[in-house]
């Protein structure tokens, strides 16, 4: 980040796989990092990955931007959306979810436009794409917004795009590495024989291992691409349930089962918005990010990034 030296950047989160790795690599870079900590046991996990916990509400622009100027921020990285863009999903706050995309995003902003930050990355997802029946799609494709989340996801994007700090979109895969918690809930489920929700088998979904991810974020900070959004992907788009299956095959275990209701019960059993997640079906396309930000996937499918992730396990184990 040569022309970006010396960047304070906010996160929005601080103790998920995304924000401690790319903490973990800004602080390493020469950057100062602050990240949003719930709580002392938070707090101590930011400080431990080089970073300065700080503790505002994500819901109150003015306690935001009292937070930007105490840290003299350059940048905010929109992280905290990234804890429902995980699957399986394992009962995940929707409301919670959707608030934040909505009020969290209106509330980033206005707090932006008060400091002196320069740059926000905001990052989205690909699932918005909803169902095109598998085919490949680029960042030009209609969204899906007739879920509430999905709505809200997309008006936020706009949101970003049309605010007055400058600012780039990167709609990501399911993220998943050794330290994600969806990774460690599938394999605690696995262990359990536990069946998932796991969708139709011909669903294409897209993936991006996390360091994969912090790596696309690290390169729009550096070429700050203004009004832009990326596709953020592997190149190996395939439904959850094959990615649980050979997830199960390399960590040794049984395949988990599906969980296949009658669709009168899932219906009524299911979060309007899981539904609309296990129905979206689309191949991103990264192209455009490839171009642009000259990123370049290090694990290039998700054999790839899962057989990453049981190394790291087996190193630490």
């Amino acid at each position: 980040m040569a022309e970006n030296e010396g960047l304070s950047v906010f996160l929005t989160s601080g103790t998920d796989a995304l924000a401690r790795e790319l903490t973990r690599q800004l602080v390493a870079e020469g950057h100062q990092v602050a990240s949003v900590a719930h709580g002392l046991d938070e707090a101590a996990t930011i400080r431990e990955d080089g970073g300065l916990p700080v503790y505002c509400d994500v819901f109150r622009a003015g306690e935001i931007a009292s937070t930007l100027r105490m840290i003299e921020a350059d940048a905010i990285v929109n992280t905290a959306t990234q804890g429902v863009n995980s699957f399986p999903p394992y009962k995940p706050d929707w409301d919670y979810y959707q608030r934040l995309l909505a009020e969290g995003t209106s509330a980033m902003l206005e707090a932006a436009a008060q400091t002196d930050v320069k740059y926000i990355v905001h990052l989205s997802y690909t699932f918005l794409y909803g169902d095109k029946h598998g085919e490949w799609v680029d960042e030009h494709a209609s969204l899906e917004t007739d879920d509430a989340l999905f709505e809200a996801a997309a008006h936020a994007e706009q949101a970003v795009l049309a605010a007055e700090t400058p600012a780039c979109v990167l709609r990501a895969g399911h993220n998943y590495g050794p330290n994600s918690g969806v990774m460690l809930a599938l394999r605690e489920g696995l262990h359990n024989s536990s069946s998932l929700p796991l969708g139709d088998e011909h669903q294409a979904a897209n993936w991006v291992h996390t360091a994969d991810l912090v790596a696309a974020v690290k390169l729009a900070l550096e070429k700050q691409p203004q009004g832009e959004i990326f596709n953020i992907a592997d190149e190996s788009p395939v439904s959850p349930g094959e990615f649980a299956d050979y997830f199960a095959e390399q960590f040794g275990v049984q395949k988990p089962g599906r969980q296949r209701l009658p669709s009168v019960f899932a219906q009524i059993m299911q979060a309007p918005s899981l539904r609309a997640l296990l129905a979206a079906s689309a191949k991103a396309k990264t192209d455009k990010a490839r171009e642009v930000l000259g990123w370049q996937p290090q694990h290039a499918s998700y054999h790839q990034g899962i057989e990453q992730a049981l190394l790291a396990w087996r190193a630490h184990s």
